[in-house]
């Protein structure tokens, strides 16, 4: 059992993990006519028992904890076939909570019940189109038509313009794109169809596989726009909903300074000329220079912005400038501002970059109250300015209570430690700084307390 359980969290449950996942992700299920011939089985049944599985490879539970179990046995009756050979009484797996992607049943209830076969099991999950009978007379609809022979599957969608907004990383519906070309090619066949005044398309195929493709306007990317789909019945549909984004480009050429040659793999910025100046968590778009030290975005949406080197602090970097702005200003005043419309290109010149800063090894311990070194404590480094922003992986002391991470000059942060105590039942933690990191770095010492 233990290795079916696995099972059910890896492959059903398919894009969320069953023991710690946040939030289930995961593709729609489709009208009827798509999700009915993705799984084995759909039968209408009344729950009459909901029994969590034992979770054997887990440490007991102590008194008075509690824990959501991964996995959940539904044992079903009454049960009405519409696709699959269930018998009268149906036992279906699903995972233990929502965020895992589980079916929240609820004995006495009666259900449709989509499900996929694994071994000797059924399983079934929020991602499938499972919900109770009296919300599923669509399904239901589609059910009688079943017994009627099919005659060519549907494929049909919409197109749609989307842009993500570089300042705020958030999305924006530009609307449907009509009269856009769509190609349907497969089963010795190719089919050419376009979308009407609402972004709409429609063909009917014979069962088989196809590949989809959405032939753009120029100055649109042609990315993403491929897609391979399976009918696997003449009674089948599959929906394929597509967007297009416009392909705006900046390239550009980092130097090194006093002649030494091309900023090679060096991250380059692009940030919203609007968000320049500004506080809080400002969304950037980031490429890298090639060992030429030519650089290029892609895909940009139309607005006003500004190009240049650690224009926000970075995880981890390894080599840190001045933040710099195109052409090589490090005053905001004169920077270059580049101004973007529908799919349009932009080449700038040459830029020479400042001197990099100086990295320093900061080195230093997490102790305990009593001063005894805190052997795998948690310690990671923040910016020492915008404090939200973490800019070092948190890494785990030596068993001496050490630890090592890369800086750079003139920069500020924070440290912060945490340890567990498994034995109290309690966190502790510590905090230093904001520091800025000088000439010369002395050591550091974290001590960790109970919060208070």
């Amino acid at each position: 059992m233990k290795l079916l359980r696995l099972l059910v969290g890896l492959t059903v449950l398919t894009l969320a993990s069953t023991s710690n996942a946040l939030a289930c992700s995961c593709p729609s299920s489709g009208p009827p006519c798509q999700n009915a011939f993705q799984v084995d089985v759909v039968f209408a049944g009344t729950a009459r028992s909901v029994v969590p599985l034992p979770d054997d490879d887990l440490p007991p539970l102590r008194p008075g904890e509690m824990r959501i179990p991964r996995t959940v046995r539904v044992e079903f009756d009454t049960v009405l076939p519409f696709r699959g050979t269930p018998g009268s009484r149906v036992t279906v797996l699903t995972a233990g909570s929502g965020p895992a992607c589980g079916y929240g049943f609820r004995p006495g209830e009666r259900y449709l019940v989509y499900a996929n076969s694994k071994g000797t099991e059924l399983v079934t999950g929020i991602c499938s189109r499972t919900r109770p009978l009296s919300e599923a007379a669509e399904d239901l609809q589609f059910f009688k038509t079943l017994s009627a022979p099919g005659d060519r599957a549907r494929l049909y969608g919409t197109v749609t313009h989307w842009e993500r907004e570089v300042s705020t990383a958030q999305p924006r519906d530009h609307g449907p794109v009509p009269n856009l070309r769509v190609n349907v090619s497969g089963m010795r066949q190719v089919l050419d169809t376009w979308t009407d005044d609402a972004g709409r398309y429609d063909v009917k195929v014979p069962p088989g596989k196809y590949e989809v493709t959405f032939l753009p306007p120029p100055g649109f990317s042609n990315k993403y726009l491929q897609h391979s789909i399976e009918l696997p019945d003449a009674r089948a549909c599959a929906v394929l909903d597509f967007s297009v984004r416009f392909d705006g480009r900046i390239t550009g050429v980092l130097r090194r300074p006093q002649g030494g040659g091309p900023g090679a793999e060096i991250p380059v910025e692009l940030m919203s000329a609007d968000a320049t100046g500004k506080g809080g968590n400002i969304s950037v778009l980031r490429t890298s220079s090639d060992s030429g030290g030519r650089f290029e975005f892609t895909e940009v949406p139309p607005g006003r912005y500004v190009v240049g080197v650690d224009l926000i602090r970075r995880m981890d970097a390894k080599e840190v400038f001045p933040t710099t702005f195109h052409p090589g200003t490090q005053d905001l005043s004169g920077a270059t501002i580049v101004q973007l419309e529908g799919g349009q290109q932009r080449e700038l010149d040459p830029m020479t970059l400042p001197p990099a800063r100086r990295s320093h090894r900061l080195v230093g311990t997490v102790v305990f109250e009593d001063g005894t070194p805190a052997s795998g404590a948690f310690i990671s480094l923040s910016d020492g300015i915008a404090t939200f922003r973490q800019v070092a992986a948190g890494i785990k002391t030596g068993p001496d209570g050490t630890f090592e991470f890369l800086v750079h000059e003139g920069l500020s942060y924070i440290a912060r430690a945490s340890f567990w105590d498994e034995d109290q039942r309690k966190q502790v933690a510590g905090t230093v700084g904001p520091f800025v990191i000088g000439a010369d770095v002395a050591p550091l010492r974290v001590v960790l307390s109970a919060r208070r």
